[in-house]
């Protein structure tokens, strides 16, 4: 109610509309609404590209674990990998063929084989996690950071507001209402930009945990058929 009636109360200098109290806001609150309009565009922007690369990575994981169980324990899985190029377990999948190669059975234990070529799949999906986390990091910063600059809005409503007072002797609604306005605008605009980088982040990194799950399962699952029989 109060929102509405300092709306009301500016309706009679023509700036009752959103966009109207944008236009005449002051330089400085210009500014912290550019900056939260910068974040928040790149921020979808991230958001959209992760959720699709997410996506089409969850497919071809899928893909490439289903044919790789298709396939003998010692079949050669080059080719397999090659036809799914964003899949983390087929790059999971050479790192610990090519251990393997390197290391043949008469140069080595099964148990040695077996941890390092672990040690080699495990390094190998965390470098593919790590390309997958890009700029996901840029999110919980934006989450983290726009409301704070959301709140520097306030503080210089409050500012002209009282310059607006001390200028015109008057405390009424006609001289305050401007300044508490733009403090309000800059506010949801820094939420705005807050609360999507949040959720969006918040889902990036349960889609990261969850390929980093699959990746060590595969692992295991990986190691068990090339090797794991001779560890019996």
């Amino acid at each position: 109610m109060v929102f509405a009636h300092v709306l009301l109360q500016l309706g009679a200098g023509g700036r009752s509309t959103i966009p109207a109290l944008v236009q005449h806001a002051s330089p400085f609150s210009k500014l912290v609404l550019l900056v939260l309009l910068a974040l928040s565009v790149y921020s979808w922007a991230v958001i959209w590209n992760r959720l699709r690369l997410y996506r089409t990575v969850a497919t071809q994981d899928a893909a490439f674990l289903a044919a790789f169980r298709q396939l003998p324990a010692d079949a050669d899985l080059k080719l397999t990998a090659a036809q799914h190029p964003a899949s983390v377990l087929a790059r999971t999948a050479l790192a610990g063929q090519k251990t393997l190669e390197t290391l043949p059975p008469e140069q080595a234990g099964a148990a040695a084989r077996y941890e390092l070529a672990m040690h080699a799949m495990d390094r190998a999906a965390n470098d593919e996690l790590g390309k997958l986390e890009t700029n996901v990091g840029f999110l919980a910063t934006t989450g983290s950071v726009a409301p704070f600059i959301g709140l520097l809005g306030p503080v210089w409503g409050v500012m002209v507001s009282f310059v607006n007072i001390g200028a015109q002797g008057s405390a009424t609604l006609v001289v305050v209402a401007p300044g508490i306005a733009e403090a309000l605008i800059a506010t949801i605009a820094g939420l705005a930009a807050a609360i999507p980088s949040v959720i969006g982040y918040n889902h990036c990194l349960q889609q990261l945990r969850d390929s980093g799950n699959g990746a060590t399962q595969f692992a295991g699952e990986f190691l068990d058929r090339r090797i794991g029989a001779h560890l019996k």
